[in-house]
C-alpha cells in the first residue's frame, strides 16, 4: 500500500519560524496549481493507497470548492482502501464552516490543526495568524461537525514560553475533543525572521535544560491524560496513531505530489521542483534521484525505526535484509543496552526514556 502526500504550498502569511516551501498572497495560482497537481497524479493513476496526507503551507487557504475539487481528484486518480486514513492540515485562521463541510463530505476523516500554543503572546511571537480562542473554537467546531480524529500540533521552547505556560496549553488540549498531539521543539532555521530576531538578541528562548524539562513534563502530563507516546514527538489515544507518518518511520513507500514534494518508491528517493512557476508549467520533477543501496536502507531502517517507542524488530530486519540484526549492530546494541539507553523486549530494541533524551547521538551511530 502506498501513502500519498499532497503538498499545498500556499499560506496567508509565512510564520516567523517557517522555512518550508510556501508562498503567501498567491491566490491567483490556486486553480492552476490544482490542475498541475492532478496532472502529476496521472503518473501514478490506479495505485492503491491506504493513507493520504494533504499538508503545506496551509491547505485550508483554498476555498471550499477548490478543496472539494482537489480531494475528489485524488480519489478519482487512486484506489483508496475503505479504511484509508485521509488527513488534511488546517490553520484555525482559515478554517470556515463551508470548508469544514467540504472536507467532511468528501471523505477527509482526520484533521491536523496547527494550534502551536494556547497563549496569545506565544502565538504572536512566532507570527501565527490565529488567536488562542480561534484555535480552541476550531477544534470544537470540527468535533461538532463530526470529525472524530483530530490532531493538534503543539510547539515547545517558544519565545518567552515557560513550564507553566506550556502546562496551560497542554491542559487546554487534553480537555478538548483531541485524539492525537504532535509536540515539537522550536528549531531556529537559517534565513527565517525568527533567526534574524534571535541573532540580534531580540528573543528570549528557554535554554536547553529547560527545553528538556518541558519535553519530559509533556510526556508525563499527556500520559496521565490518556495520550501514549508512540514516537519521539507524537502522542495518541489508543487507536489514533497517525498511520501516514508511520509509513515514513517504517520506511514504507509513499508518493509525493506537488511542488517540493518527496517520494520513496522501490528503493529510490526523488523530489519535485520547489519553483511554483516550473511546477505549474509542467517541469515538475528534479533530475536528482537517489538510489538507496543496502547500507543506506539498513541505516534508514534503524534511524527511523528507533524514533518509535516500539523500536525495531529483529525479525523484520532479517525479513528485509536477510541478515541478523545482532550480527550487524551487535556491539552498538549491547553498549546502549548496558548503558540504560536502550532496552530489549523479545526481539525488539527500543530507546529508553534516557535514550530518547540523547537520541540524536545514538542514531548517529547507525549511519
Amino acid at each position: 500500500m502506498y501513502g500519498i502526500y499532497v503538498h499545498i504550498p500556499f499560506c496567508v502569511k509565512k510564520c516567523k519560524y517557517c522555512d518550508f516551501v510556501s508562498f503567501p498572497n498567491a491566490d491567483d495560482m490556486f486553480d492552476k496549481y490544482i490542475d498541475a497537481l492532478l496532472d502529476e497524479a496521472d503518473e501514478y493513476a490506479g495505485a492503491t493507497a491506504d493513507t493520504v496526507f494533504i499538508g503545506g503551507g496551509t491547505p485550508t487557504v483554498l476555498d471550499a470548492g477548490q478543496l472539494e475539487r482537489l480531494i475528489k481528484g485524488i480519489r478519482n486518480k487512486f484506489r483508496l482502501t475503505g479504511s484509508c486514513e485521509f488527513t488534511t492540515e488546517a490553520n484555525p485562521g482559515t478554517l470556515t464552516a463551508d470548508k469544514i463541510c467540504a472536507l467532511l463530505e468528501n471523505g477527509v476523516n482526520r484533521i491536523s490543526v496547527g494550534v502551536q500554543s494556547f497563549d496569545d503572546g506565544e502565538l504572536a511571537a512566532i507570527g501565527r495568524i490565529h488567536s488562542a480562542s480561534e484555535a480552541y473554537d476550531t477544534v470544537n467546531r470540527l468535533a461538532e461537525a463530526g470529525f472524530q480524529n483530530i490532531n493538534a500540533d503543539i510547539m515547545t521552547a517558544l519565545p518567552n514560553q515557560t513550564a507553566e505556560s506550556l502546562r496551560r496549553t497542554l491542559k487546554t488540549a487534553v480537555f478538548l475533543p483531541i485524539t492525537h498531539i504532535s509536540a515539537y521543539s522550536l528549531i531556529i532555521e537559517d534565513g527565517t525572521p525568527l533567526e534574524r530576531e534571535y541573532s540580534q538578541g531580540m528573543l528570549t528562548l528557554p535554554d536547553e535544560d529547560t527545553d528538556r524539562e518541558m519535553y519530559s513534563d509533556t510526556i508525563d502530563f499527556l500520559a496521565q491524560h490518556g495520550f501514549t507516546q508512540y514516537e519521539i514527538s507524537n502522542f495518541a489515544k489508543n487507536g489514533f496513531e497517525c498511520r501516514h507518518n508511520e509509513k515514513y518511520w517504517k520506511c514504507r513507500k509513499y508518493i509525493g505530489l506537488g511542488a517540493a514534494a518527496h517520494s520513496y518508491i522501490d528503493g529510490k528517493r526523488f523530489y519535485n521542483t520547489s519553483s511554483l512557476r516550473e511546477y505549474t508549467e509542467g517541469n515538475k520533477r528534479s533530475d536528482d534521484v537517489t538510489i538507496l543501496g543496502e547500507k543506506d536502507m539498513i541505516s534508514e531502517f534503524m534511524i527511523m525505526g528507533l524514533r518509535m517507542n516500539e523500536g525495531i524488530s529483529g525479525a523484520e530486519f532479517k525479513r528485509r535484509f536477510a541478515k541478523d540484526l545482532e550480527d550487524v549492530f551487535g556491539a552498538e546494541l549491547k553498549r546502549f543496552t548496558a548503558n540504560g539507553l536502550m532496552e530489549k523486549k523479545n526481539d525488539r530494541y527500543a530507546l529508553t526514556r534516557r535514550g530518547i533524551d540523547v537520541s540524536n547521538s545514538i542514531l548517529c551511530c547507525f549511519v
